[in-house]
């Protein structure tokens, strides 16, 4: 049945919802116009729309058609008549007429054997929907709750001082509303996904119906119509499911309100830009990948810098580790992050604030430069400033190395740390610290950063 409600055929009733159909009329008919028609055509079949809701009509629906549908479409996937696979295409004939059309009857076992695997689709869909359901809405609970909580810390910062915050606070707590509504999708998810259980039941109970039907040829069409019909709402129905899924995969909340550190009397003279909403998880990295490591990635930085937003620059599984590939990405830049991840074991890296210049055998000079092991939950200083990022051909890139002391440099794939017999320009303890000897390059990714 169409969504939009049918009018009463009558000119003077036009206005007046239909609340019947007769199939050999071909007419909508009001309450007014019911019973007379019943009592002008005894035996005339009509149809209770409320009671019906999928309304078949033997007749094509095609405008000036009329005709009875008798044949099926395989490009549409639908039933039509005569008129419609007309080799002529005119005044709305031949709809179909370059499609491959067949009669109904050529279609029947292949309905059989897709109706068949809808029933049993619908099943294990009806008996795993409750589950999803529930986790679905402890996720929204659970979404909800930090919301809240993260616009009550918000709010009890801004009482303080009130009277120069208002503003700043009413942008915070709208930011705050947007992250929330872009991290939980669509609000009618929930009313779609209540609403699903009635759609399975449907389908599955009228494909049951029409299965225990099948070989009643005087009912083939109308069993074709509603085997097409069932097929339309098992589509609408695993859009709705596939959104239900990809809520539930959004199980990780991670979005934060960061405050500044300055004093008091500083913090208000930068009031304006007090604040950051931000989700410190959203790294486009294949390295990081889990909490944990995130957590102790941004642990290393936080007493130095305070990282706002980083922007992935270099990847050599996607850009090709040579020397004119990096140049490409990171020349003129400052503010990066090397980040390798090799041997699929070992994750370290090296900050540099200075301005990158690639070129063969130079080397740059930055104070503030330092590398960092994940698995050993470790800094590494910086123990000769002049050396620490380098460029040679050979190598793509060297930190803490220029060819005769401690570092580390790649070379055809893989990664290598100095002897300690070297001069010593990063404070390793051992050989291998980094890699334990698992030198094979996995990912290496670059990063620009903006921080506070």
């Amino acid at each position: 049945m169409e969504d939009k409600k049918k009018k009463c055929f009558k000119k003077a009733h036009k206005d007046i919802d239909a609340i019947s159909f007769c199939q050999e009329c071909n007419i909508y008919v009001c309450n007014k116009c019911l019973n007379l028609h019943i009592e002008l055509f005894e035996n005339h079949q009509t149809n209770n729309l409320e009671r019906n809701q999928e309304l078949f009509i033997d007749k094509c629906k095609e405008k000036n058609h009329l005709h009875k549908l008798e044949f099926y479409c395989k490009n549409h996937n639908s039933l039509c008549c005569a008129a419609c696979i007309a080799k002529i295409d005119t005044n709305g004939y031949g709809q179909h007429k370059d499609c491959d059309v067949c009669i109904i009857e050529d279609i029947k076992e292949e309905k059989r054997n897709k109706l068949k695997d809808n029933i049993k689709y619908l099943e294990d869909l009806s008996n795993n929907l409750d589950n999803s359901i529930k986790e679905l809405k402890i996720l929204f609970d659970k979404i909800e709750e930090k919301k809240e909580e993260l616009k009550l810390k918000i709010q009890n910062i801004f009482t303080k001082i009130r009277t120069v915050l208002n503003e700043r606070e009413d942008e915070l707590l709208l930011e705050v509303d947007n992250k929330f509504n872009n991290l939980s999708g669509n609000e009618n998810i929930i009313k779609d996904s209540e609403k699903l259980p009635n759609k399975i039941k449907l389908s599955l109970e009228k494909g049951k119906l029409i299965d225990n039907e099948w070989n009643d040829n005087n009912k083939l069409c109308p069993i074709i119509y509603s085997c097409i019909n069932i097929e339309d709402n098992i589509k609408k129905i695993n859009i709705i499911n596939d959104n239900i899924q990809k809520c539930k995969i959004n199980n990780e909340i991670n979005i934060e309100f960061n405050p500044e550190d300055e004093d008091f009397d500083n913090f208000i003279k930068n009031i304006k830009s007090f604040g950051q909403i931000c989700d410190k998880f959203n790294i486009d990295s294949l390295i990081l990948k889990n909490k944990d490591e995130l957590d102790k990635f941004y642990g290393f930085f936080s007493n130095k810098i305070k990282i706002n937003k980083m922007k992935l620059l270099f990847r050599s599984s996607r850009d090709g580790l040579t020397l004119e590939n990096l140049k490409d990405k990171i020349n003129n830049k400052s503010n990066l992050i090397f980040l390798f991840f090799v041997g699929n074991t070992r994750i370290f890296g090296s900050f540099t604030k200075a301005k990158i210049e690639v070129k063969h055998n130079f080397y740059i000079k930055d104070e503030e430069a330092f590398m960092f092991s994940l698995n050993n939950n470790k800094i590494y200083k910086i123990l000769v400033p002049e050396s620490a990022i380098g460029f040679y051909n050979g190598d793509p890139i060297r930190i803490g190395n220029t060819g005769d002391s401690n570092g580390i440099w790649i070379n055809s794939g893989k990664i290598h740390e100095g002897l300690l017999s070297f001069p010593k320009i990063y404070d390793f303890q051992k050989k291998d610290e980094l890699t334990e000897g698992k030198n094979e390059i996995i990912e290496f990714e670059i990063f620009e950063i903006n921080f506070n």
